[in-house]
């Protein structure tokens, strides 16, 4: 079954701090999402916190540094989601 909502989160060099973005997706009542994580260069321990979390509904992907619109725009044409929304690696 198709997701009902993608979130889309880009991120550059937010190793310690998008945990809690990740984590506040999690904790909503409403199941029927996917979460792709768009890593938009990061040289930092990104990658390592995103791929901690082992659940179906998050992807993560990795792109060469092309700017916030571009991490953006990946995540949009991997989407399955009915709705597409966003959120920034440093909010919750």
């Amino acid at each position: 079954m198709a997701p009902y909502f993608s979130i889309i989160l880009p991120t550059y060099n937010r190793g310690e701090r998008i945990d809690m973005a990740i984590q506040s997706v999690l904790d909503q009542t409403y199941s029927n999402w996917e979460l792709i994580i768009v890593d938009d260069g990061s040289t930092d321990n990104t990658k390592e916190v995103c791929l901690q979390y082992q659940e179906p509904r998050i992807s993560y992907v990795y792109q060469d540094n092309a700017e916030r619109s571009a991490a953006r725009n990946k995540g949009i044409a991997l989407s399955r989601g009915v709705y597409v929304g966003f959120l920034d690696s440093d909010d919750v």
